[in-house]
């Protein structure tokens, strides 16, 4: 009886110390993934080793890409809390570890502070009424937008804000395909601005539905783990003739006796 207890005993601290040297891995979705850290869309972001090993899941060889927003992975940490190596898949994977494990490991690029010329105050009211919280506490905030159908697939498209003086290229969005555009941002709750979109200059600002100026987005964040703000554009100032077409001059002049070139010609003898 002695030795079967023993046997048991030897198997059970065989088996902890297994679990102790096993790395601690987690699965989520990536939000952001630059500059040695990883962000989740559960909010938390942790640092990444420099030899940081990419894997495709399925393969187990070297990924093609590097992690990408949208791209769910399984992230293993060394006993130091760093990612030593993110398995990336195009689908959904089954939960692991909860992130709650690996929350003493999660990092800020900056120690959350309020910034005065922009936080509002603690519980101040909100956009519908409603008391919102404002810690000064960094979100990830992903911006998307939607653009019309006749927007140039060789342009960009930006956010100006009143906080960069509308600097009509202050922000450039990322292209996710021909019709939508994506950035994410790090910002503090609290924050307030204005935005507008265009496609590099005042003269290709946003315009709304029925073709006149748009009033600036608001956009004021609240304290949360991760917000997206989804917008769409229905036409742009340099398109704003009906059906997205600029009209050519119609009075014939000396200097423009033909203002429709596209016209048959005219029968003979009129």
């Amino acid at each position: 009886m002695i030795g079967l207890f023993s046997r048991v005993a030897a198997i059970a601290l065989i088996g902890a110390l297994l679990a102790a040297d096993a790395p601690l891995r987690v699965t989520g979705q990536i939000l952001d993934y630059e500059k040695g850290f990883v962000f989740f869309t559960s909010g938390d972001g942790f640092r990444v080793a420099p030899n940081v090993t990419i894997l495709d899941l399925k393969t187990q060889h070297s990924s093609t890409h590097p992690p990408r927003p949208r791209d769910y992975a399984r992230a293993s940490f060394d006993p130091t809390g760093l990612v030593t190596e993110i398995e990336l898949s195009p689908s959904v994977l089954p939960a692991e570890t909860s992130f709650a494990a690996v929350q003493k490991f999660a990092v800020a690029l900056s120690t959350p502070a309020p910034n005065p010329d922009l936080a509002l105050p603690t519980s101040a009211p909100g956009f519908h009424g409603r008391a919102q919280r404002f810690t000064g506490v960094m979100v990830a905030v992903r911006f998307d937008v939607q653009v019309p159908p006749g927007t140039p697939l060789t342009d960009d498209v930006y956010m100006m804000t009143d906080q960069s003086g509308w600097n009509p290229q202050a922000i450039r969005m990322n292209r996710v395909d021909p019709q939508h555009f994506s950035i994410v941002r790090q910002i503090l709750s609290g924050t307030h601005f204005k935005y507008i979109f265009t496609r590099g200059s005042l003269s290709t600002e946003e315009r709304g539905r029925n073709r006149l100026e748009v009033q600036p987005h608001d956009f004021l964040l609240s304290d949360t783990d991760v917000k997206v703000v989804p917008n769409t554009v229905y036409g742009w100032a340099d398109q704003n003739a009906p059906g997205g077409i600029t009209l050519p001059n119609s009075i014939p002049t000396p200097f423009n006796p033909q203002p429709f070139p596209n016209l048959p010609p005219r029968p003979p003898g009129r």
